[in-house]
């Protein structure tokens, strides 16, 4: 039962990495909305995710959450060293770095 489990995920994953960013949309703005980040798509949708998936984010102070860079593809906070990707945040991938 674990082994069709596993197989599954890798399938996922798989189709998910081969996505091309063209086919994404791209992150317009975020905003720290209570314990959710939500991130404003160029195709006016609102992705909101916990703030408890980036350690980084959740001990910073507000000043340091309101300091990134948006690339429309990554969002980069220097000052703690994190990044959210679209992918992240369409695909519910919880961040591991």
């Amino acid at each position: 039962m674990n082994s069709v489990k596993v197989i599954r995920n890798k399938k996922a994953v798989t189709w998910i990495s081969e996505l091309s960013f063209k086919q994404l949309p791209k992150i317009k703005d975020v905003a720290f909305i209570k314990d959710e980040i939500a991130f404003v798509l160029d195709d006016e949708s609102i992705v909101y995710i916990p703030l408890a998936w980036s350690k980084k984010l959740q001990s910073a102070k507000p000043q340091q959450r309101q300091n990134f860079k948006n690339s429309g593809i990554h969002v980069f906070w220097d000052d703690i060293d994190e990044i959210i990707g679209v992918k992240n945040i369409l695909f519910g991938r919880e961040l591991f770095v």
